[in-house]
Formats: structure tokens, C-alpha cells, sequence
């Protein structure tokens, strides 16, 4: 009775200031996995599995439950007359399998719209991370195309602008202007995409530019100076149940080459496809990169030519809800080797996984 009575109260709090405006809806997605890891002499973490900071201890060799960026948000307008719109949205990541509660790190924002677009003021995707995601076929699972070097990145303080339709054509424009730096003058990122989608065809150009003084805010570096700027680009075609996609893209971050001795320039490309029938997606993706390197927390993570492919299916339970399987493979030829008692021992980052999954929207 008690459980039944906090429910009710929890229910009542959420639900009285939203039936206060017809213009409030409250969404969210829940996804966790069971995944298998298999990890080949392994000397760190993956790149990027999109899962959750305390879900892969380094090493990690075997079966766990995981949770998957996992969120819920509350968006809404209101009509402010003249063909002026006001619109906000607020939204919060879920730490569904350890008790670190809820954290405002995810899309949030107040902006203002008219038949001009819409401008608005806060924390944001970037446009170029935002150019491909509909070309990621296995967006937060293990096999993220993050682990290839395509990671993404979500600016606070930003200024954005989103354009209107022009016959399919779009763009989305951003800056950033942290107050947290001290060694902060101002612009301290630039991210520019142009969108063109009509028909089966998708088609996307984007830009980027951050400052090492903004990147040491978010990795905790405290160098400053590795500043880099990447080019992307997004092709798509879908018809029939098929589904192409294609990314490329090409990223220099200053003065890597003095740390690691490894070239300032990458390049990164995927290609994956995927078939519907019926209630059944097929799904595949293949990717490479040269060498890079992706600044990490306290030092720079340095990846040597990488390969990763993946391959899976989602099974469409209803609108909202889809299981899925997938099985990824990533091998990495930046090997390390130590000497252990007189005998060398060669550490790698290969490493291989199966998820079955679950996701629900609402």
C-alpha cells in the first residue's frame, strides 16, 4: 500500500504541471543489454562503447548486464502570436544500473522560432554530430561507429541556429562560449552542417572546430593546446526496405604528434546497410580508421590503423518497444609490450562482443 501511495504521489507531482499546458509532452527512452565481452589480451577500454563509465572495468572478459545512455526529457512550445513560437526542452540521462541517480547532461535548451527557423540558447548536440545520426545503425550499442573515432561531442553554453526546409535543403549552425575556463576568450568552438534529404536520398557536409582550451574543459587534459577541426560527410539512400549509408571524415588535432609520436591527420570512413521485412531489421556496418588520436581523460588516447565491423537484427515488438542482437568485432594494431619477470608480454586493444538487447521509447 505504501509503494502503491508513493507511485500515486510521485504520478500526481509529474502529471499536474503538464496537464497545465496542452503544448508539454514527457518522453524518454530505457534501453539495457545483456552483453558478452571477449577481450584479446586487452590494455584498455574501448574507445567509446557508449555504455555506461562503471560498466566495462578495464579488462573486462565476460557476460554483464548493461545500461545503454539511457534518458527521459519534457519538451514544449507555446505560441507567442505573429507566427512567433517559443520552445524549450530539458533533458536527463539515466543511470539505470548503479545508483548514481539522474544527471542534466543531455539536450537542453530555450530557443525561439519563426518561418526564419529557430534560434535558441543552451546545451546541444553539435550540427556536425547531428549530420549522421540518422546513418548510425547501431547508435548506442557495441557497435557504435564512436569506437572507430567518429565520437561526438555535446556542447554547454552554446548559441544555435536551425534554418528552415528549402525543398529538402537545411542547415544547423552552432558556436560555443564556456564560462567555466579561465582561459576562455570568447568563441571557443565553430560547427557548421548543411542537410540535404528528398526522397530516398540523404546527403550531408559539416565542419568543425574546438579549442584546446574548450576540449581540456571536457577530458580534464590540462594542456590546452590540442585544438583539432574535422571534416564529415554523410550519404544515404533508402527505398524499398533497403537502407546504404556512408560516412566519412577527416580530423587533424594540433600537436598530437609531439605526445605520441603518431600523425596529427586521420581519416575514418563506415559503410553499412541494412534490409527490412517485416517486423525484422537486418543490419551491417564496416568501418576503418588510420592512425588517430582522441584526447582522453588525463592523457591521449592514442589508436593505431583500426578495423571494426558489426552485424546485427532488431525484431519490432510495436512502435516503441524492439529486441535486438548484434555481435561486433574491433582490432586495433597499436600494441603495447612489456617485460614481465625477464618474458615479453604484448598487450592489444582486439576485443570482440554479443548483446541482446531491449529498448523502449516512449
Amino acid at each position: 500500500m505504501k509503494k502503491q501511495l508513493i507511485a500515486a504521489a510521485v504520478a500526481t507531482a509529474i502529471a499536474a504541471p503538464i496537464a497545465a499546458s496542452a503544448d508539454v509532452t514527457v518522453y524518454g527512452k530505457l534501453h539495457y543489454s545483456i552483453t558478452s565481452f571477449d577481450n584479446d589480451n586487452f590494455a584498455g577500454t574501448p574507445a567509446d562503447t557508449d555504455l555506461d563509465a562503471d560498466e566495462i572495468p578495464l579488462g573486462f572478459d565476460g557476460t554483464a548486464v548493461m545500461s545503454h545512455d539511457s534518458f527521459f526529457g519534457i519538451k514544449g512550445s507555446e505560441d507567442l502570436g505573429n507566427g512567433l513560437s517559443a520552445l524549450f526542452q530539458m533533458e536527463f540521462s539515466i543511470s539505470g544500473d548503479s545508483l548514481n541517480g539522474v544527471a542534466n547532461d543531455h539536450n537542453t535548451y530555450v530557443a525561439l522560432a519563426g518561418s526564419w527557423g529557430v534560434v535558441g540558447i543552451g546545451q546541444v548536440d553539435t550540427p556536425l554530430n547531428s549530420s549522421t545520426a540518422s546513418l548510425e545503425l547501431f547508435d548506442q550499442q557495441i557497435g557504435d561507429n564512436d569506437q572507430l573515432g567518429l565520437n561526438n561531442i555535446r556542447l554547454q553554453d552554446a548559441v544555435f541556429y536551425m534554418s528552415p526546409n528549402w525543398n529538402g535543403f537545411s542547415f544547423v549552425a552552432g558556436i560555443g562560449m564556456p564560462s567555466t575556463s579561465n582561459d576562455s576568450d570568447g568563441i571557443e568552438a565553430v560547427s557548421i552542417a548543411a542537410m540535404y534529404s528528398n526522397g530516398p536520398w540523404y546527403a550531408s557536409l559539416a565542419f568543425e572546430d574546438v579549442s584546446g582550451e574548450l576540449v581540456d574543459d571536457l577530458v580534464g587534459l590540462g594542456t590546452n593546446k590540442h585544438d583539432y577541426d574535422k571534416w564529415r560527410l554523410g550519404l544515404g539512400y533508402t527505398a524499398n526496405g533497403f537502407h546504404v549509408g556512408f560516412i566519412y571524415e577527416d580530423r587533424e588535432i594540433n600537436d598530437l604528434s609531439d605526445l605520441a609520436g603518431y600523425s596529427d591527420d586521420s581519416d575514418t570512413w563506415q559503410l553499412s546497410a541494412s534490409y527490412t521485412a517485416g517486423n525484422n531489421t537486418f543490419k551491417i556496418a564496416y568501418g576503418e580508421t588510420d592512425n588517430w588520436g582522441m584526447v582522453g581523460t588525463g592523457t591521449p588516447y592514442v589508436v593505431g590503423d583500426a578495423e571494426q565491423w558489426t552485424i546485427g537484427v532488431d525484431h519490432k515488438l510495436s512502435n516503441r518497444t524492439k529486441l535486438y542482437a548484434a555481435y561486433t568485432d574491433y582490432d586495433d594494431d597499436f600494441d603495447v609490450t612489456i617485460v614481465v619477470a625477464d618474458r615479453p608480454i604484448t598487450f592489444t586493444r582486439d576485443w570482440s562482443a554479443f548483446s541482446l538487447g531491449i529498448i523502449h521509447t516512449f
